[in-house]
């Protein structure tokens, strides 16, 4: 079959095929949009361990603190998804560096 309708077979499997090359040229052309628009993300500068973050700076502040203004936050979890934890950057601290504008943190908790 070449793409077109059999339609012995009720006409369906070359519409799938189809569809799916489509929806793929869709994705790959959205992904490729994506890129242009935003960049693309430079390889991640994780300096300090703390917990299972890994963090730009020494951890200086509350997650509360960290929380507030421009930040980036992820969440992670370790002994074997026992212990949770929530990270965050303050600013740019993989970027311009480390200070009071620029900063890491984390907790983490037992559920």
């Amino acid at each position: 079959m070449d793409g077109k309708r059999d339609l012995a077979s009720g006409g369906k499997r070359g519409f799938r095929l189809g569809r799916r090359r489509f929806l793929a040229g869709v994705g790959a052309g959205g992904l490729a949009t994506a890129g242009t628009v935003f960049g693309f993300a430079s390889p991640a500068s994780a300096l300090v361990a703390a917990g299972c973050c890994g963090l730009c700076c020494s951890p200086s502040h509350s997650l509360s603190t960290c929380e507030s203004g421009s930040h980036y936050v992820w969440e992670c979890t370790e002994s074997g998804g026992f212990l949770y934890c929530n990270c965050c950057e303050h600013g740019n601290p993989c970027g311009v560096g480390c200070n009071s504008s620029n900063y890491s943190s984390y907790q983490c908790q037992y559920p």
